[in-house]
């Protein structure tokens, strides 16, 4: 399945790249030289040649004629489709190359020098059909197999510097105008590559930031719309100051979702630790901080996104998955480079098996944290729980990003936010105890 829809998207792509170009006009590039034979046809007609002669000439020139325009119409065909020349040349190409010069040569040898111009033909085939390095020695061997049989033809000096000049001279405009159409084609498809590229890295930004907004907010209201309905009966008015927290962070999350999706959201440090710490406590989790202020003072844009986006990820993590009773965030810094870990007492597996969490929340934060040259690490936490530990460096240098195709077909995996009800939900087993 994935292969059939991966085939699909190449075929897609390549419809659209060769969309709007026609053979027929690439194909021009060697009809338009046709004309150059109505003066041999004229003179082979007003020579009165015996009957024999003629019927051999005209198979000849058919012959020639009928593979010079059937090998340029694939050529043109292919070129549409490539937009270059191949670098290894078809046996085929050079098949074609030497009929057209052996047919070239005998019509002038048999027939007379106005078949000469033949040769012309035969060089702007291989203008449009070889690179230029390997274009050079075949039309050396043209323009001698031209001149020699111009000379036996019985043609004069001038004529015969003429053929020397033409015939490189057709082979180089004919390479001139190919390179031109090509490159034409070649900026065109990146400029749409370019576009789909910031369109595919467009929807990743928007995943990633609707996931980490989504599983920790909806998270957030599931806890207070659980304790909502157990108090509701036992302290109506704590129910209340619930139900009023589950409004504020449903308006708040359809404020944060409008943001992200709008590329105005940049969350803080300072705002996640202290959402956390407000999660946490609705979850029945002891929450424990390891740091100062000072050390999340001043931090460049790009690096307080990625921190705040993993204090957000791995809080998350902790409510949906680690049935923890403590959760530690330790924020360290040096003068190279500052980090955020988040541990937990739970039940480090849980994350570490749970394939969808990890393809989705955890890579997604990775993916941020490369990014910037820095590092994502988890891992099982000492004795039992689970380490999240995320390092950044503060001096930023360019990075590239590379997205494969397993990235992109993530997109289209549906993520999961369901909230943690149930026999062992965090509520239940705190008011168990």
């Amino acid at each position: 399945m994935k292969n059939t829809k991966l085939s699909n998207t190449i075929e897609a792509r390549k419809t659209s790249r060769t969309e709007g170009r026609s053979p027929f006009l690439l194909w021009l590039i060697w009809v338009v030289w046709v004309p150059l034979s109505i003066p041999a046809f004229l003179r082979l007609f007003q020579a009165h040649p015996p009957l024999l002669q003629l019927i051999a000439t005209l198979f000849g020139v058919a012959l020639f004629f009928g593979i010079y325009l059937l090998a340029s119409w694939r050529r043109a065909v292919n070129l549409v489709a490539t937009s270059t020349l191949p670098s290894h040349t078809e046996a085929l190409t050079w098949l074609t190359i030497a009929a057209l010069t052996v047919l070239g040569l005998l019509l002038t040898l048999l027939s007379g020098s106005e078949w000469q111009t033949l040769f012309y033909f035969t060089s702007g085939y291989v203008g449009g059909s070889l690179l230029i390095r390997r274009a050079i020695p075949v039309v050396f061997v043209i323009t001698v197999l031209a001149t020699v049989a111009g000379w036996f033809a019985g043609l004069g000096w001038l004529d015969l510097a003429q053929t020397i000049v033409f015939i490189p001279a057709i082979v180089f405009i004919t390479r001139i105008v190919m390179w031109s159409i090509t490159t034409s084609w070649q900026l065109n498809d990146a400029r749409k590559e370019i576009a789909r590229l910031a369109v595919m890295t467009e929807r990743l930004r928007i995943a990633r930031d609707l996931h980490d907004l989504l599983g920790h907010n909806l998270s957030l209201i599931a806890l207070k719309s659980e304790l909502a309905k157990r108090l509701v009966n036992v302290a109506p008015e704590r129910a209340i100051v619930e139900i009023s927290d589950v409004e504020n962070v449903a308006r708040t999350t359809l404020q944060e979702v409008r943001e992200a999706v709008s590329a105005f959201r940049q969350p803080t440090l300072k705002s996640e630790l202290s959402a956390a710490q407000e999660i946490l406590a609705a979850a029945g989790i002891a929450y424990h901080f390891e740091g100062d202020d000072s050390m999340i003072d001043a931090l460049p844009t790009t690096i307080e996104a990625v921190l705040s986006w993993t204090v957000r990820e791995g809080v998350t993590n902790v409510i949906r998955h680690s049935r923890a009773h403590q959760c530690t965030i330790r924020v360290t810094r040096n003068a190279d480079e500052i980090g955020v870990d988040v541990i937990d007492d739970g039940v480090g597996a849980s994350i570490m098996n749970n394939s969808d969490n990890e393809g989705n929340g955890l890579r997604g934060l990775a993916e941020r944290v490369e990014t910037l040259g820095g590092r994502c690490k988890t891992s099982p936490g000492e004795g039992r729980g689970f380490l999240l530990a995320v390092s950044v460096p503060l001096t930023q240098q360019n990075h590239d990003v590379i997205m494969p195709e397993s990235i992109i077909a993530s997109l289209a995996q549906p993520i999961s936010v369901d909230p943690p009800v149930g026999s062992d939900s965090i509520i239940e087993r705190s008011e168990q105890e």
